[in-house]
Protein backbone atom coordinates (compact mmCIF):
# COMPACT_ATOMS: atom_id res chain seq x y z
CA UNK A 1 0.00 0.00 0.00
CA UNK A 2 1.22 3.45 -0.76
CA UNK A 3 1.73 5.66 2.24
CA UNK A 4 -0.90 8.28 2.93
CA UNK A 5 0.21 11.85 2.49
CA UNK A 6 -1.47 14.44 4.69
CA UNK A 7 -1.05 17.68 2.79
CA UNK A 8 -2.91 20.86 3.55
CA UNK A 9 -4.08 22.36 0.25
CA UNK A 10 -4.54 26.12 0.44
CA UNK A 11 -7.23 27.69 -1.79
CA UNK A 12 -6.12 29.44 -4.92
CA UNK A 13 -6.50 33.25 -4.92
CA UNK A 14 -9.37 34.70 -6.91
CA UNK A 15 -8.12 35.78 -10.36
CA UNK A 16 -10.83 38.43 -10.66
CA UNK A 17 -9.71 40.09 -7.40
CA UNK A 18 -6.07 39.97 -8.50
CA UNK A 19 -6.98 41.61 -11.83
CA UNK A 20 -9.12 44.20 -10.05
CA UNK A 21 -6.25 45.16 -7.73
CA UNK A 22 -3.78 45.29 -10.62
CA UNK A 23 -5.87 47.77 -12.61
CA UNK A 24 -6.89 49.98 -9.65
CA UNK A 25 -4.48 52.10 -7.63
CA UNK A 26 -6.76 52.61 -4.61
CA UNK A 27 -9.58 50.13 -5.17
CA UNK A 28 -11.42 50.45 -1.85
CA UNK A 29 -10.87 54.13 -1.06
CA UNK A 30 -14.44 55.10 -2.00
CA UNK A 31 -15.90 52.54 0.41
CA UNK A 32 -14.25 53.93 3.56
CA UNK A 33 -16.82 56.70 3.96
CA UNK A 34 -19.68 54.21 3.63
CA UNK A 35 -18.61 51.88 6.45
CA UNK A 36 -21.09 51.89 9.35
CA UNK A 37 -20.55 50.07 12.65
CA UNK A 38 -23.63 48.53 14.24
CA UNK A 39 -23.59 49.18 18.04
CA UNK A 40 -25.07 45.86 19.32
CA UNK A 41 -22.19 43.65 18.22
CA UNK A 42 -19.72 46.03 16.62
CA UNK A 43 -20.35 44.47 13.18
CA UNK A 44 -19.55 46.47 10.06
CA UNK A 45 -22.06 47.24 7.32
CA UNK A 46 -22.08 49.30 4.12
CA UNK A 47 -24.47 52.26 3.98
CA UNK A 48 -24.25 55.62 2.18
CA UNK A 49 -26.76 56.91 4.73
CA UNK A 50 -27.28 55.43 8.22
CA UNK A 51 -31.07 55.16 7.59
CA UNK A 52 -30.75 53.76 4.09
CA UNK A 53 -32.58 50.49 3.27
CA UNK A 54 -30.65 48.91 0.38
CA UNK A 55 -32.59 47.10 -2.34
CA UNK A 56 -31.66 45.10 -5.40
CA UNK A 57 -31.54 47.34 -8.49
CA UNK A 58 -32.97 44.58 -10.69
CA UNK A 59 -35.86 43.17 -8.65
CA UNK A 60 -36.28 45.78 -5.90
CA UNK A 61 -36.11 43.21 -3.09
CA UNK A 62 -34.27 43.80 0.17
CA UNK A 63 -34.61 40.24 1.56
CA UNK A 64 -34.24 37.28 1.92
CA UNK A 65 -31.29 37.14 -0.51
CA UNK A 66 -27.91 38.64 0.25
CA UNK A 67 -27.31 42.09 -1.22
CA UNK A 68 -23.97 43.08 -2.72
CA UNK A 69 -22.72 46.50 -3.84
CA UNK A 70 -20.35 46.62 -6.80
CA UNK A 71 -17.09 48.30 -5.78
CA UNK A 72 -16.75 49.88 -9.24
CA UNK A 73 -20.21 51.37 -9.91
CA UNK A 74 -21.92 50.91 -6.49
CA UNK A 75 -24.85 49.04 -8.09
CA UNK A 76 -26.71 46.91 -5.52
CA UNK A 77 -27.68 43.39 -6.65
CA UNK A 78 -29.03 40.32 -4.89
CA UNK A 79 -27.60 36.82 -4.75
CA UNK A 80 -29.35 33.72 -3.44
CA UNK A 81 -27.21 30.97 -1.93
CA UNK A 82 -30.05 28.42 -2.09
CA UNK A 83 -30.88 29.03 -5.77
CA UNK A 84 -27.79 29.27 -7.95
CA UNK A 85 -29.78 30.60 -10.93
CA UNK A 86 -31.21 33.52 -8.93
CA UNK A 87 -28.24 35.87 -8.84
CA UNK A 88 -28.64 39.36 -10.19
CA UNK A 89 -25.13 40.06 -8.89
CA UNK A 90 -23.72 37.45 -11.29
CA UNK A 91 -25.83 38.86 -14.14
CA UNK A 92 -24.51 42.35 -13.39
CA UNK A 93 -20.89 41.11 -13.40
CA UNK A 94 -21.37 39.24 -16.69
CA UNK A 95 -23.01 42.19 -18.47
CA UNK A 96 -20.40 44.75 -17.41
CA UNK A 97 -16.76 45.14 -18.48
CA UNK A 98 -13.94 43.61 -16.36
CA UNK A 99 -13.67 45.09 -12.84
CA UNK A 100 -17.33 44.73 -11.91
CA UNK A 101 -16.98 41.18 -10.59
CA UNK A 102 -15.91 42.28 -7.09
CA UNK A 103 -18.68 43.40 -4.72
CA UNK A 104 -19.20 43.98 -1.00
CA UNK A 105 -21.88 42.45 1.23
CA UNK A 106 -23.86 45.49 2.39
CA UNK A 107 -24.83 43.89 5.74
CA UNK A 108 -21.51 42.22 6.63
CA UNK A 109 -18.92 44.36 4.81
CA UNK A 110 -17.27 41.26 3.35
CA UNK A 111 -15.83 40.96 -0.16
CA UNK A 112 -17.59 38.73 -2.69
CA UNK A 113 -16.69 37.69 -6.22
CA UNK A 114 -19.84 37.61 -8.35
CA UNK A 115 -18.11 35.58 -11.08
CA UNK A 116 -16.75 32.90 -8.71
CA UNK A 117 -19.88 33.22 -6.55
CA UNK A 118 -17.78 32.94 -3.39
CA UNK A 119 -16.34 35.12 -0.67
CA UNK A 120 -12.83 36.45 -1.25
CA UNK A 121 -10.30 37.93 1.12
CA UNK A 122 -8.20 41.08 0.78
CA UNK A 123 -5.88 42.18 3.59
CA UNK A 124 -6.13 45.90 2.86
CA UNK A 125 -9.93 45.83 2.81
CA UNK A 126 -10.15 43.90 6.08
CA UNK A 127 -7.59 46.22 7.66
CA UNK A 128 -9.83 49.21 6.88
CA UNK A 129 -12.85 47.44 8.40
CA UNK A 130 -10.90 46.41 11.49
CA UNK A 131 -9.69 49.95 12.13
CA UNK A 132 -13.24 51.28 11.74
CA UNK A 133 -14.56 48.70 14.22
CA UNK A 134 -11.89 49.41 16.83
CA UNK A 135 -12.16 53.17 16.49
CA UNK A 136 -15.96 53.02 16.86
CA UNK A 137 -15.65 51.13 20.14
CA UNK A 138 -12.94 53.34 21.65
CA UNK A 139 -13.84 56.86 20.51
CA UNK A 140 -16.76 58.82 21.93
CA UNK A 141 -18.93 57.34 24.66
CA UNK A 142 -18.10 54.32 26.73
CA UNK A 143 -19.21 50.95 25.35
CA UNK A 144 -22.74 49.81 26.26
CA UNK A 145 -23.15 47.85 29.48
CA UNK A 146 -24.24 44.70 27.64
CA UNK A 147 -21.42 42.27 27.01
CA UNK A 148 -21.39 41.17 23.34
CA UNK A 149 -20.56 37.58 24.20
CA UNK A 150 -23.79 37.29 26.21
CA UNK A 151 -25.79 37.09 22.96
CA UNK A 152 -26.72 33.57 21.84
CA UNK A 153 -24.76 33.82 18.60
CA UNK A 154 -21.54 34.48 20.49
CA UNK A 155 -21.86 31.86 23.20
CA UNK A 156 -18.89 29.51 23.32
CA UNK A 157 -19.33 25.78 23.60
CA UNK A 158 -18.04 24.56 26.93
CA UNK A 159 -16.91 21.08 27.66
CA UNK A 160 -18.86 19.77 30.63
CA UNK A 161 -16.92 17.78 33.20
CA UNK A 162 -19.08 15.68 35.49
CA UNK A 163 -17.92 15.46 39.09
CA UNK A 164 -17.64 11.91 40.32
CA UNK A 165 -16.87 11.27 44.01
CA UNK A 166 -13.87 9.04 44.57
CA UNK A 167 -14.28 5.64 46.21
CA UNK A 168 -11.29 3.34 46.97
CA UNK A 169 -11.03 -0.05 45.27
CA UNK A 170 -9.85 -3.24 47.02
CA UNK A 171 -6.15 -2.51 46.51
CA UNK A 172 -6.49 1.06 47.76
CA UNK A 173 -8.50 -0.11 50.78
CA UNK A 174 -5.64 -2.44 51.71
CA UNK A 175 -3.08 0.34 51.37
CA UNK A 176 -5.20 2.70 53.45
CA UNK A 177 -5.62 0.10 56.17
CA UNK A 178 -1.91 -0.78 56.37
CA UNK A 179 -0.24 2.58 55.76
CA UNK A 180 -2.47 5.12 57.51
CA UNK A 181 -4.20 5.81 60.80
CA UNK A 182 -7.78 7.07 61.24
CA UNK A 183 -8.20 10.79 61.77
CA UNK A 184 -9.70 11.75 65.09
CA UNK A 185 -13.23 13.08 64.75
CA UNK A 186 -13.92 16.72 65.53
CA UNK A 187 -16.98 15.57 67.45
CA UNK A 188 -14.70 14.67 70.35
CA UNK A 189 -14.51 18.38 71.10
CA UNK A 190 -18.06 19.75 71.01
CA UNK A 191 -16.80 23.32 71.42
CA UNK A 192 -15.12 23.17 68.03
CA UNK A 193 -17.51 23.28 65.09
CA UNK A 194 -14.96 24.24 62.44
CA UNK A 195 -13.94 22.39 59.26
CA UNK A 196 -10.69 20.45 59.32
CA UNK A 197 -7.69 22.59 58.42
CA UNK A 198 -9.18 25.81 59.73
CA UNK A 199 -6.63 26.96 62.30
CA UNK A 200 -5.64 30.41 63.49
CA UNK A 201 -2.19 31.89 62.82
CA UNK A 202 -0.43 33.90 65.51
CA UNK A 203 0.63 37.44 64.70
CA UNK A 204 4.42 37.59 65.03
CA UNK A 205 4.58 41.38 64.98
CA UNK A 206 2.76 43.22 62.16
CA UNK A 207 2.51 39.98 60.18
CA UNK A 208 -1.23 40.08 59.45
CA UNK A 209 -0.32 40.63 55.80
CA UNK A 210 1.40 37.23 55.80
CA UNK A 211 -1.29 35.42 57.80
CA UNK A 212 -4.07 36.63 55.51
CA UNK A 213 -2.36 35.34 52.36
CA UNK A 214 -1.29 32.07 54.01
CA UNK A 215 -4.88 31.34 55.06
CA UNK A 216 -6.00 31.72 51.45
CA UNK A 217 -3.18 29.51 50.15
CA UNK A 218 -3.72 26.83 52.80
CA UNK A 219 -7.26 26.39 51.48
CA UNK A 220 -6.55 26.71 47.76
CA UNK A 221 -7.90 23.33 46.50
CA UNK A 222 -5.11 22.42 44.00
CA UNK A 223 -2.37 23.64 46.35
CA UNK A 224 -3.91 21.85 49.34
CA UNK A 225 -4.24 18.58 47.41
CA UNK A 226 -0.66 18.88 46.18
CA UNK A 227 0.96 19.18 49.60
CA UNK A 228 -1.39 16.84 51.48
CA UNK A 229 -0.72 14.11 48.90
CA UNK A 230 3.02 14.36 49.71
CA UNK A 231 3.99 15.63 46.28
CA UNK A 232 6.67 17.76 47.94
CA UNK A 233 8.17 15.85 50.85
CA UNK A 234 10.29 18.19 52.96
CA UNK A 235 12.44 15.39 54.39
CA UNK A 236 13.41 14.02 50.99
CA UNK A 237 13.93 17.54 49.66
CA UNK A 238 16.29 18.59 52.46
CA UNK A 239 18.17 15.29 52.35
CA UNK A 240 18.66 15.50 48.61
CA UNK A 241 19.76 19.14 48.52
CA UNK A 242 21.91 19.24 51.68
CA UNK A 243 23.50 15.79 51.31
CA UNK A 244 24.14 15.51 55.03
CA UNK A 245 22.41 12.22 55.74
CA UNK A 246 19.32 11.61 57.80
CA UNK A 247 20.67 13.21 60.92
CA UNK A 248 21.66 16.41 59.20
CA UNK A 249 18.31 16.66 57.46
CA UNK A 250 16.41 16.10 60.68
CA UNK A 251 18.56 18.63 62.46
CA UNK A 252 17.83 21.27 59.89
CA UNK A 253 14.09 20.64 60.10
CA UNK A 254 14.30 21.09 63.85
CA UNK A 255 15.55 24.60 63.36
CA UNK A 256 19.32 24.18 63.72
CA UNK A 257 21.78 24.34 60.86
CA UNK A 258 24.60 22.73 62.90
CA UNK A 259 27.04 25.30 61.65
CA UNK A 260 26.44 24.49 57.98
CA UNK A 261 26.30 27.84 56.18
CA UNK A 262 25.32 26.15 52.92
CA UNK A 263 21.99 24.93 54.33
CA UNK A 264 19.38 25.52 51.66
CA UNK A 265 16.24 27.55 52.44
CA UNK A 266 13.18 26.07 50.73
CA UNK A 267 9.82 27.83 51.01
CA UNK A 268 8.06 24.77 49.58
CA UNK A 269 9.44 22.67 52.46
CA UNK A 270 8.13 25.21 54.96
CA UNK A 271 4.75 25.17 53.22
CA UNK A 272 4.75 21.37 53.50
CA UNK A 273 5.43 21.62 57.24
CA UNK A 274 2.69 24.23 57.62
CA UNK A 275 0.12 22.08 55.80
CA UNK A 276 1.00 19.15 58.05
CA UNK A 277 0.56 21.27 61.16
CA UNK A 278 -2.65 23.02 60.08
CA UNK A 279 -4.40 19.84 58.95
CA UNK A 280 -3.23 17.79 61.94
CA UNK A 281 -6.47 18.45 63.81
CA UNK A 282 -4.86 20.67 66.45
CA UNK A 283 -6.95 23.80 67.07
CA UNK A 284 -4.29 25.77 68.98
CA UNK A 285 -3.19 28.77 66.86
CA UNK A 286 -0.07 28.01 64.83
CA UNK A 287 3.01 30.25 64.68
CA UNK A 288 4.54 30.36 61.15
CA UNK A 289 7.90 31.59 62.47
CA UNK A 290 9.99 29.17 60.38
CA UNK A 291 8.20 30.24 57.19
CA UNK A 292 8.66 33.93 58.06
CA UNK A 293 12.39 33.39 58.57
CA UNK A 294 12.73 31.55 55.25
CA UNK A 295 10.82 34.29 53.45
CA UNK A 296 13.10 36.89 54.97
CA UNK A 297 16.08 34.99 53.58
CA UNK A 298 14.48 35.04 50.13
CA UNK A 299 13.31 38.70 50.22
CA UNK A 300 15.98 40.43 52.28
CA UNK A 301 14.68 43.90 51.29
CA UNK A 302 11.38 43.11 53.07
CA UNK A 303 12.92 41.53 56.17
CA UNK A 304 11.56 43.70 58.98
CA UNK A 305 8.77 43.83 61.53
CA UNK A 306 7.06 46.65 59.67
CA UNK A 307 3.70 46.22 57.98
CA UNK A 308 4.09 44.97 54.38
CA UNK A 309 1.71 44.78 51.45
CA UNK A 310 -0.19 41.48 51.21
CA UNK A 311 -0.11 41.46 47.41
CA UNK A 312 3.64 42.09 47.36
CA UNK A 313 4.11 39.23 49.81
CA UNK A 314 1.96 36.94 47.63
CA UNK A 315 4.07 37.64 44.53
CA UNK A 316 7.36 37.35 46.42
CA UNK A 317 6.37 34.09 48.11
CA UNK A 318 5.28 32.37 44.88
CA UNK A 319 8.45 33.59 43.23
CA UNK A 320 10.46 32.07 46.08
CA UNK A 321 8.70 28.70 45.76
CA UNK A 322 9.29 28.71 42.00
CA UNK A 323 12.94 29.69 42.30
CA UNK A 324 13.87 27.13 44.96
CA UNK A 325 11.90 24.24 43.45
CA UNK A 326 13.24 24.83 39.95
CA UNK A 327 16.85 25.02 41.19
CA UNK A 328 16.42 21.79 43.12
CA UNK A 329 15.01 19.77 40.23
CA UNK A 330 17.57 17.23 39.07
CA UNK A 331 15.56 14.15 38.19
CA UNK A 332 12.07 14.95 36.89
CA UNK A 333 10.53 11.78 38.32
CA UNK A 334 12.48 11.61 41.59
CA UNK A 335 10.49 11.22 44.78
CA UNK A 336 9.30 14.30 46.59
CA UNK A 337 10.19 16.96 44.01
CA UNK A 338 6.63 17.56 42.82
CA UNK A 339 7.45 17.06 39.11
CA UNK A 340 7.09 20.80 38.38
CA UNK A 341 6.71 24.19 40.00
CA UNK A 342 3.38 24.00 41.81
CA UNK A 343 3.16 27.80 42.15
CA UNK A 344 2.93 28.35 38.39
CA UNK A 345 0.94 25.18 37.80
CA UNK A 346 -1.85 26.55 40.02
CA UNK A 347 -1.76 30.33 39.52
CA UNK A 348 -0.07 30.94 36.17
CA UNK A 349 -2.09 32.13 33.17
CA UNK A 350 -1.25 33.87 29.90
CA UNK A 351 -2.27 37.39 28.86
CA UNK A 352 -2.52 38.47 25.25
CA UNK A 353 -1.73 42.03 24.15
CA UNK A 354 -2.78 43.28 20.69
CA UNK A 355 -1.36 46.59 19.45
CA UNK A 356 -3.01 47.72 16.19
CA UNK A 357 -1.65 50.44 13.93
CA UNK A 358 -4.29 53.11 13.29
CA UNK A 359 -2.88 53.82 9.82
CA UNK A 360 -2.55 50.41 8.16
CA UNK A 361 -4.21 47.98 10.56
CA UNK A 362 -1.07 45.94 11.25
CA UNK A 363 -1.43 44.12 14.58
CA UNK A 364 1.46 43.11 16.82
CA UNK A 365 0.55 40.37 19.30
CA UNK A 366 2.55 39.43 22.39
CA UNK A 367 1.92 36.87 25.13
CA UNK A 368 2.99 37.35 28.74
CA UNK A 369 2.65 34.93 31.68
CA UNK A 370 0.96 36.20 34.82
CA UNK A 371 0.14 34.77 38.24
CA UNK A 372 -2.49 37.39 39.07
CA UNK A 373 -4.38 40.27 37.46
CA UNK A 374 -4.22 43.76 38.96
CA UNK A 375 -7.40 45.75 38.30
CA UNK A 376 -8.19 49.45 38.54
CA UNK A 377 -11.46 50.44 40.13
CA UNK A 378 -13.98 51.82 37.68
CA UNK A 379 -13.84 55.61 37.34
CA UNK A 380 -16.49 57.70 39.05
CA UNK A 381 -19.30 59.08 36.93
CA UNK A 382 -18.36 62.62 37.81
CA UNK A 383 -14.74 62.49 36.71
CA UNK A 384 -13.59 63.72 33.34
CA UNK A 385 -13.18 61.57 30.25
CA UNK A 386 -9.44 61.96 30.51
CA UNK A 387 -9.50 60.21 33.87
CA UNK A 388 -12.02 57.62 32.69
CA UNK A 389 -9.78 56.48 29.85
CA UNK A 390 -6.62 56.15 31.92
CA UNK A 391 -4.53 53.12 31.19
CA UNK A 392 -4.98 50.09 33.42
CA UNK A 393 -1.22 49.55 33.67
CA UNK A 394 -0.78 52.11 36.43
CA UNK A 395 -2.22 52.47 39.91
CA UNK A 396 -3.68 55.88 39.05
CA UNK A 397 -3.44 58.54 36.39
CA UNK A 398 -1.48 60.95 38.52
CA UNK A 399 -4.22 63.59 38.66
CA UNK A 400 -4.80 65.21 42.00
CA UNK A 401 -8.52 65.63 41.32
CA UNK A 402 -8.90 61.91 40.85
CA UNK A 403 -7.45 61.27 44.27
CA UNK A 404 -9.83 63.74 45.84
CA UNK A 405 -12.95 62.42 44.12
CA UNK A 406 -12.21 58.72 44.50
CA UNK A 407 -12.70 58.64 48.24
CA UNK A 408 -16.01 57.19 49.51
CA UNK A 409 -17.99 57.76 46.29
CA UNK A 410 -19.12 55.53 43.48
CA UNK A 411 -19.51 51.77 43.32
CA UNK A 412 -17.44 49.47 41.14
CA UNK A 413 -18.06 45.86 40.15
CA UNK A 414 -15.53 43.14 39.48
CA UNK A 415 -17.07 42.40 36.09
CA UNK A 416 -16.90 46.10 35.23
CA UNK A 417 -13.22 46.20 36.18
CA UNK A 418 -12.55 43.16 33.98
CA UNK A 419 -14.41 44.78 31.08
CA UNK A 420 -12.29 47.89 31.52
CA UNK A 421 -9.13 45.77 31.68
CA UNK A 422 -9.94 44.00 28.39
CA UNK A 423 -11.37 46.89 26.38
CA UNK A 424 -9.41 48.56 23.57
CA UNK A 425 -7.74 51.85 24.40
CA UNK A 426 -6.04 54.43 22.24
CA UNK A 427 -2.45 55.08 23.29
CA UNK A 428 -1.31 58.67 23.58
CA UNK A 429 0.85 60.55 21.13
CA UNK A 430 3.86 60.04 23.42
CA UNK A 431 3.37 56.25 23.19
CA UNK A 432 3.50 55.86 19.43
CA UNK A 433 4.28 52.35 18.27
CA UNK A 434 6.82 51.60 15.54
CA UNK A 435 4.82 49.84 12.83
CA UNK A 436 6.81 47.23 10.93
CA UNK A 437 4.55 47.65 7.93
CA UNK A 438 4.58 51.47 7.79
CA UNK A 439 8.21 51.62 8.98
CA UNK A 440 7.40 54.74 11.04
CA UNK A 441 5.93 55.42 14.47
CA UNK A 442 2.14 55.54 14.35
CA UNK A 443 -0.76 56.03 16.75
CA UNK A 444 -2.02 52.68 17.97
CA UNK A 445 -4.84 50.93 19.78
CA UNK A 446 -4.02 48.41 22.51
CA UNK A 447 -6.26 45.67 23.85
CA UNK A 448 -5.59 43.12 26.57
CA UNK A 449 -7.28 39.74 26.84
CA UNK A 450 -6.78 36.44 28.65
CA UNK A 451 -5.17 33.82 26.48
CA UNK A 452 -5.06 31.01 29.04
CA UNK A 453 -6.94 30.71 32.32
CA UNK A 454 -5.15 29.39 35.42
CA UNK A 455 -6.57 26.80 37.78
CA UNK A 456 -6.89 29.54 40.42
CA UNK A 457 -7.44 33.18 39.39
CA UNK A 458 -6.20 35.84 41.80
CA UNK A 459 -7.49 39.39 41.33
CA UNK A 460 -5.69 42.27 43.01
CA UNK A 461 -7.58 45.56 43.40
CA UNK A 462 -5.42 48.67 43.17
CA UNK A 463 -6.47 50.50 46.33
CA UNK A 464 -3.23 52.38 46.97
CA UNK A 465 -2.73 55.48 44.83
CA UNK A 466 0.54 57.33 44.42
CA UNK A 467 0.53 60.92 43.16
CA UNK A 468 3.75 62.25 41.65
CA UNK A 469 2.22 65.73 41.57
CA UNK A 470 1.44 65.91 45.29
CA UNK A 471 4.25 63.53 46.26
CA UNK A 472 1.93 61.59 48.50
CA UNK A 473 0.08 58.28 48.68
CA UNK A 474 -3.34 57.36 49.96
CA UNK A 475 -5.80 54.50 50.03
CA UNK A 476 -8.99 54.32 47.94
CA UNK A 477 -11.87 53.21 50.17
CA UNK A 478 -14.47 52.76 47.43
CA UNK A 479 -16.76 49.75 47.58
CA UNK A 480 -16.39 46.91 45.06
CA UNK A 481 -19.15 44.42 44.32
CA UNK A 482 -17.88 40.94 43.50
CA UNK A 483 -19.82 37.76 42.62
CA UNK A 484 -19.43 34.40 44.32
CA UNK A 485 -19.64 32.70 40.89
CA UNK A 486 -17.73 34.22 37.97
CA UNK A 487 -17.80 33.39 34.26
CA UNK A 488 -14.50 34.34 32.63
CA UNK A 489 -15.48 33.50 29.04
CA UNK A 490 -16.29 37.15 28.08
CA UNK A 491 -12.68 38.12 28.80
CA UNK A 492 -10.95 35.34 26.84
CA UNK A 493 -8.98 36.26 23.73
CA UNK A 494 -11.12 34.05 21.50
CA UNK A 495 -14.39 35.60 22.71
CA UNK A 496 -13.19 39.20 22.43
CA UNK A 497 -11.71 38.77 18.96
CA UNK A 498 -14.70 36.86 17.61
CA UNK A 499 -17.20 39.40 18.93
CA UNK A 500 -15.18 42.26 17.44
CA UNK A 501 -14.05 40.90 14.10
CA UNK A 502 -16.60 38.17 13.37
CA UNK A 503 -15.32 35.58 10.89
CA UNK A 504 -12.48 37.71 9.56
CA UNK A 505 -9.09 36.04 9.56
CA UNK A 506 -7.15 39.29 9.73
CA UNK A 507 -6.56 39.43 13.52
CA UNK A 508 -6.08 35.65 13.77
CA UNK A 509 -3.30 35.46 11.14
CA UNK A 510 -0.66 32.98 12.32
CA UNK A 511 -2.38 32.46 15.67
CA UNK A 512 -2.61 29.05 17.25
CA UNK A 513 -5.87 27.49 18.52
CA UNK A 514 -7.36 28.86 21.71
CA UNK A 515 -5.45 27.58 24.73
CA UNK A 516 -8.50 27.89 27.01
CA UNK A 517 -10.96 25.77 25.03
CA UNK A 518 -10.25 22.69 27.13
CA UNK A 519 -10.44 24.48 30.47
CA UNK A 520 -13.48 25.48 32.45
CA UNK A 521 -14.23 29.22 32.31
CA UNK A 522 -16.58 29.17 35.30
CA UNK A 523 -15.00 30.00 38.67
CA UNK A 524 -16.09 29.95 42.31
CA UNK A 525 -14.93 32.35 45.00
CA UNK A 526 -13.28 30.68 47.99
CA UNK A 527 -11.12 33.36 49.66
CA UNK A 528 -11.22 37.15 50.07
CA UNK A 529 -8.37 39.18 51.60
CA UNK A 530 -9.56 42.52 52.94
CA UNK A 531 -7.75 45.62 54.18
CA UNK A 532 -9.18 48.05 56.71
CA UNK A 533 -7.68 51.27 58.00
CA UNK A 534 -5.23 53.66 56.44
CA UNK A 535 -2.31 53.12 54.13
CA UNK A 536 0.35 53.04 56.84
CA UNK A 537 -1.81 51.77 59.73
CA UNK A 538 -4.13 49.09 58.41
CA UNK A 539 -5.05 45.49 59.13
CA UNK A 540 -5.55 42.47 56.87
CA UNK A 541 -8.29 39.88 57.38
CA UNK A 542 -9.22 36.85 55.26
CA UNK A 543 -12.68 35.40 54.67
CA UNK A 544 -12.71 31.70 53.69
CA UNK A 545 -15.51 29.77 52.06
CA UNK A 546 -15.45 26.20 53.37
CA UNK A 547 -18.31 23.70 53.10
CA UNK A 548 -20.40 26.55 51.68
CA UNK A 549 -19.96 28.54 54.91
CA UNK A 550 -17.93 31.69 55.42
CA UNK A 551 -15.29 32.03 58.16
CA UNK A 552 -13.38 35.12 59.22
CA UNK A 553 -9.65 34.52 59.82
CA UNK A 554 -8.32 37.42 61.90
CA UNK A 555 -4.83 36.19 62.82
CA UNK A 556 -5.38 33.71 65.68
CA UNK A 557 -9.16 34.22 65.87
CA UNK A 558 -11.52 32.16 63.68
CA UNK A 559 -15.25 32.96 63.65
CA UNK A 560 -18.13 32.02 61.38
CA UNK A 561 -19.83 34.97 59.65
CA UNK A 562 -22.78 35.59 57.38
CA UNK A 563 -22.16 35.94 53.65
CA UNK A 564 -23.58 39.48 53.71
CA UNK A 565 -20.64 40.53 55.88
CA UNK A 566 -18.29 39.18 53.21
CA UNK A 567 -20.13 41.01 50.43
CA UNK A 568 -19.86 44.28 52.37
CA UNK A 569 -16.13 43.85 53.07
CA UNK A 570 -13.52 46.06 51.44
CA UNK A 571 -11.85 43.43 49.26
CA UNK A 572 -8.19 43.76 48.32
CA UNK A 573 -7.43 40.32 46.86
CA UNK A 574 -9.90 37.69 45.65
CA UNK A 575 -9.19 34.04 44.88
CA UNK A 576 -11.39 32.12 42.44
CA UNK A 577 -10.96 28.42 41.64
CA UNK A 578 -12.25 26.63 38.56
CA UNK A 579 -15.74 25.36 39.25
CA UNK A 580 -14.91 21.75 38.37
CA UNK A 581 -12.32 21.80 41.19
CA UNK A 582 -14.66 23.33 43.75
CA UNK A 583 -16.21 20.93 46.27
CA UNK A 584 -19.70 21.82 47.47
CA UNK A 585 -21.05 21.30 50.95
CA UNK A 586 -23.13 18.31 49.80
CA UNK A 587 -20.04 16.37 48.69
CA UNK A 588 -19.40 14.30 51.79
CA UNK A 589 -17.33 11.18 52.18
CA UNK A 590 -19.26 8.00 52.87
CA UNK A 591 -17.79 5.83 55.60
CA UNK A 592 -16.91 2.37 54.39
Amino acid sequence: MSPKINAQISPQPCPHLAEFRRTSTKPFLALHSCLRIKPPGGRAALRRDPDEVPRCGACGLSSPSRLYACVTCAAVSCHSTSNAESSHAAVHAASMPPGHQIAVDVDRAELFCCACRDQVYDRDFDAAVVIAQIAASTLGADPPPAIPSSHPENLRKKRRVDYRPWAPDLRERALIGSCSAPIASDAADPSQDLPRGLRGLNNLGNTCFMNSVLQALLHTPPLRNYFLSDRHNRFFCQKRNNGDGDGGAAGKRNGGNNGNKNARICLACDMDAMFSAVFSGDRVPYSPAKFLYSWWQHAANLASYEQQDAHEFFISMLDGIHEKVEKGRRKPDSEGNGDCCIAHKVFSGILRSDVTCMACGFTSTTYDPCIDISLDLEPNQGVSNKMATATSNHSCNGEADCMNSSQYCGTSTLTGCLKRFTRAERLGADQKFFCRQCQVRQETLKQMSIRKLPLVSCFHIKRFEHSSTRKMSRKVDRYLQFPFSLDMSPYLSSTILRSRFGNRIFPFDGDEPDASDELCSEFELFAVVTHTGKLDAGHYVTYLRLSNRWYKCDDAWITQVDENIVRAAQCYMMFYVQKMLYYKATDKQVAS
